[in-house]
């Protein structure tokens, strides 16, 4: 699910307000067995989802019609939502009580209204000895599970492989994912970086919110954290995270990075730069992947050979990762009898079996730890799998997420364009957003 979504990068949503009432539910099965009866209530759905690809809808229709069998009194109506609406439309439909009953997309999206009862918790149709902790984490707030997690991607630098054989650089790049270190990073940008070429070697942007979760990767590898464990907290202006940007504008003084990248946006570098050979490194995963993929088989750009590499540290004892997932979850709305059949479709189309089928979509890395093993080692899946254990936290299940984003990227524009130090404009965020965080938790 991704082409569109995984490139943009979409913002979490503000949170609306609704009041409504939860509900338990049976395993499919049970429901099965008891929709076969003359007796059972008749139910329709209606289920939003964010559908970037033919092979998605396909799949989801036929979810649909194996539920429906087992389940004739349930009829559920899919509707595409475009990427670009989905903020709009949820913030609307959770201030007029017209949320759907279940919901595929994004984990980006939902968890703040987790804050505002609006979420069905869904610990309960979940087996959780088959997940990853970091994954089932990422989707949880106050320590309750609220999307059903079935793609998750994580983030690591897409490398163009051709233009370090070019530069004959190639052997600077870590092997096998292997981690590496500031130095060495810093070293294999610079091989590859040729002003008089339009090549650069390390794919930087700040002028809006999106492809942030790269900046805070970076800025982590010398041991710094965006929040608190417990989400309460802004705390990236920490001597670690000061480090960081230090590092980061460094960057730019040594001009590794495209001219003006304070102001450049991350759809202009990352879509357009990179596939066109003119980016070493780039965030990215494999979402992106399949969409160069996609540009160079329809003939929009040259082929050239990529590979996903860690985010390097300071100790290159590791790495750092973002986790960008996809998922199913079920909203509070007052309707009991619907929020029960939609946690029972919800585990339907997330059992082992159904998301092995899911997974078949070349974009879909299934969250599963019993489905990695069908991975070749040297996949791109392979090694995304690799990245799940170095997920750090990024902030979603943070209360006001989404204004503490929008607050971030104008103090690392001033940072990079020295109007601020690197401490300023960490100190000067992190008052934002914990007075943002404070407002928003009441």
């Amino acid at each position: 699910m991704r082409k569109t979504f995984a490139l943009l990068m979409a913002p979490v949503l503000t949170a609306g307000l609704l009041s409504g009432c939860g509900g338990n539910t049976n395993a499919p099965a049970q429901g099965a067995k008891e929709s076969g009866s003359s007796s059972a209530p008749k139910v329709e759905l209606t289920w939003w989802v964010v559908q970037d690809e033919d092979a998605q809808g396909k799949y989801y229709d036929e979810m649909i019609d194996a539920f429906q069998k087992q389940n004739p009194n349930v009829k559920i109506k899919r509707e595409i939502i475009p990427t670009d609406k989905i903020n709009e439309k949820l913030s609307i439909a959770a201030n007029t009580g017209q949320l759907p009953d279940v919901q595929q997309g994004s984990i980006f999206w939902p968890l703040s209204y987790a804050y505002k009862d609006l979420m069905v918790p869904l610990d309960d149709i979940i087996d959780k000895d088959d997940f990853d902790d970091a994954i089932l984490k990422s989707v949880s707030v106050n320590n309750k599970i609220y999307i059903y997690p079935n793609n998750t991607v994580a983030i690591g630098l897409v490398v163009n492989k051709d233009l370090f054989k070019e530069k004959g650089a190639l052997d600077l790049l870590p092997k096998n994912m292997e981690p590496w270190t500031m130095d060495q990073f810093l070293k294999a940008a610079k091989a590859v970086t040729d002003p008089a070429k339009g090549t650069y070697g390390y794919a930087m942007y700040a002028a809006d919110v999106l492809g942030d979760q790269g900046h805070h990767a970076m800025l982590w590898g010398f041991g710094g954290k965006s929040f608190s464990d417990d989400n309460k907290k802004a705390i990236l202006n920490s001597p670690e995270g000061i480090e960081g940007l230090k590092f980061y504008v460094n960057l730019v003084d040594e001009k590794v990075v495209p001219p003006g990248a304070a102001g450049l946006k991350a759809t202009e570098v990352i879509n357009n730069m990179f596939p066109q050979g003119k980016i070493g490194m780039t965030m990215g995963n494999i979402g992106h992947i399949g969409a160069f993929e996609k540009s160079f088989t329809d003939g929009t750009n040259k082929r050239f050979d990529m590979d996903l590499v860690p985010y390097p540290t300071k100790d290159g004892k590791g790495t750092n990762s973002v986790l960008f997932g996809y998922g199913t979850w079920v909203w509070k709305t007052k309707n009991t009898q619907n929020i029960e059949w939609a946690k029972k479709f919800t585990q339907f189309m997330n059992s082992k079996e159904n998301m092995a089928k899911f997974a078949e979509i070349p974009s879909v890395v299934p969250t599963r730890k019993s489905l990695a093993a069908n991975y070749k080692e040297d996949s791109f899946q392979a090694k995304t799998i690799k990245l799940f254990k170095y997920a750090g936290n990024i902030g979603v299940s943070v209360p006001g997420y989404a204004e503490t984003r929008s607050a971030f990227y104008p103090e690392l524009q001033a940072a990079l364009t020295k109007a601020k130090t690197p401490e300023q404009a960490l100190n000067d965020w992190v008052k934002k957003a914990n007075d943002i965080i404070e407002r928003s938790s009441k």
